[in-house]
C-alpha cells in the first residue's frame, strides 16, 4: 500500500489560518493608506513575503515593517515597497532592472508586473539563496546575478524602469545610461542628514527630471562583489 502522508495537526491548520489572515490584514492596509493599484496590490499578493525569509521570521513578515537579513542588509517593509512601485509606473511590456536582491521578494513582486526583471546581488551568498527562492516558486521571468550595481555590464542592455535599493549621491552614468527612452529610475539619495526618495525620468533631448517623493531609510550603495560572507 502506498504511503499516505498525515493529516496536518489541528495547530498547523490553525497556524495556515493565522497567516491568511494576517496577509488579508496587510493588504487592507495598504489599501487604507491609499495603495489602489488591483495590478500591484495583486503582483504582492502572489509574492507573500513570508515565502522569502526564514521559518523565525514567518510571523513578523506578514506585518508592515523592514526586516533583517544577513550579510547586514533589509528587505523593505511592504508599505514602502508599495511606494516606489508606485511611483515607479512598472508595466506588463517592460524590461526592468532591480539593483540590490536581498532576499528575492521585491523581484518577485516586480515579476508580476514587468515582461522581464533583471536583478543584482553583490553579496554571493544571498544571489544563490534568492535564485533558489525564485526557482521553487517557478518564477521564470527573473534573472538574479550575482553582479556590482556600481558597475553594470552594457551586455545587459536598456530598461525601462530601474529600481535602487540603496542610496546614492546622484544615478551613476552607466545606471543612466541603461535607462530607454522615457524611462525612469528610483532610488534613495542622501540629503544632509536625510534620505529621501528620488525619481530620476529620463525625458526627452537626454533630459533627466527629477521629482522628490519623500524621506525614506536606506543603506549607501556598496561598491565590489562580496564572496563567503
Amino acid at each position: 500500500m502506498a504511503y499516505q502522508p498525515p493529516f496536518p495537526s489541528a495547530a498547523a491548520l490553525a497556524r495556515v489560518e493565522l497567516q491568511k489572515l494576517a496577509a488579508a490584514r496587510l493588504l487592507l492596509s495598504l489599501r487604507s493608506k491609499g495603495f489602489n493599484d488591483l495590478n500591484l496590490l495583486r503582483a504582492m499578493e502572489n509574492a507573500p513575503r513570508e515565502n522569502f525569509v526564514g521559518a523565525a521570521q514567518v510571523e513578523r513578515a506578514l506585518r508592515d515593517i523592514a526586516l533583517p537579513l544577513p550579510c547586514g542588509q533589509t528587505i523593505e517593509s511592504p508599505s514602502e515597497m508599495a511606494l516606489a512601485l508606485a511611483a515607479l509606473g512598472v508595466a506588463p511590456h517592460m524590461r526592468v532592472l532591480e539593483v540590490g536582491t536581498g532576499s528575492g521578494w521585491s523581484a518577485a513582486v516586480l515579476s508580476g508586473l514587468a515582461n522581464r526583471v533583471v536583478t543584482l546581488e553583490c553579496f554571493d551568498s544571498l544571489a544563490r539563496a534568492a535564485r533558489e527562492r525564485l526557482e521553487r516558486l517557478k518564477i521564470a521571468n527573473v534573472a538574479a546575478l550575482w553582479a556590482d550595481g556600481n558597475d553594470i555590464s552594457p551586455e545587459l542592455g536598456l530598461f525601462d524602469r530601474i529600481i535602487v535599493h540603496a542610496a546614492i549621491d546622484t544615478p551613476p552614468p552607466h545606471l543612466l545610461g541603461a535607462l530607454g527612452e522615457g524611462g525612469a529610475l528610483i532610488a534613495a539619495r542622501a540629503y544632509g542628514e536625510r534620505t529621501e526618495r528620488v525619481l530620476y525620468r529620463r525625458a526627452a533631448g537626454d533630459r533627466i527630471e527629477t521629482t522628490v517623493l519623500g524621506p525614506c531609510r536606506a543603506q549607501t550603495l556598496l561598491s565590489g562583489l562580496f564572496a563567503n560572507v
